[in-house]
């Protein structure tokens, strides 16, 4: 999303294919934050209380969530080197960022650049392991998000 200055207007670009009558949606407040604090700036900035799934569905699981999901990622990715040099490396390997992508997705994070990372992370690891079904399964989800 830019604001163009020129035309005074504001510009949001798909990083996916929209469907025809497919609902969008805007977050107005940072998604690190916890539902209690996002409702009270919608509050008290625009007037209203927000019904989105991530709103409605919150729970201190998902608010905690919402909190580390993006340094989980970094972490993950930062420790590919090491976890891919475990000779014990194995498809249960992958099991808690599968865990953590099926966690984003429920919570309704599986956008941006740190989903992005996420999902190459996952193919990293299914490249590791010559699962060739799984790379492309992942490679398709991942050139969804990524910029």
């Amino acid at each position: 999303m830019e604001f163009d200055i020129p035309t005074f207007s504001l510009q949001i670009i798909a990083r996916r294919d929209i469907e025809a009558g497919q609902q969008l949606f805007y977050c107005y407040r940072g998604l690190k934050r916890p539902v209690k604090e996002r409702r009270r700036q919608l509050l008290e900035t625009y007037g209203f209380v927000c019904q989105c799934q991530a709103c409605v569905n919150a729970t201190p699981e998902s608010d905690k969530l919402r909190g580390e999901a993006h340094g989980k990622i970094e972490k993950s990715f930062d420790g590919l080197k090491e976890m891919f040099a475990n000779p014990l490396f194995n498809i249960r390997s992958l099991d808690r960022l599968l865990e953590l992508e099926d966690e984003m997705v429920k919570e309704g994070l599986d956008f941006g650049e740190h989903f992005a990372l996420l999902l190459l992370t996952i193919l990293r690891g299914y490249e590791k392991l010559d699962n060739m079904p799984k790379q492309r399964e992942y490679y398709t989800k991942y050139k969804k998000y990524h910029k």
